[in-house]
């Protein structure tokens, strides 16, 4: 497993959940998580 794969998708799921748990107002940058996530994952895969 990629190391800052790993990071932000725990950054990812650690940020929904505070949400969802009402922790947190608002999703504090899950679209910037998730673009750079998928952003990983295609460096990977065509790597």
């Amino acid at each position: 497993m990629d190391t800052p794969l790993l990071i932000l998708g725990l950054l990812l799921v650690a940020s929904l959940a505070a949400f969802f748990t009402g922790v947190l107002p608002y999703p504090i940058g899950w679209i910037i998580l998730t673009i750079a996530f998928i952003a990983r994952l295609l460096f990977l895969v065509g790597r």
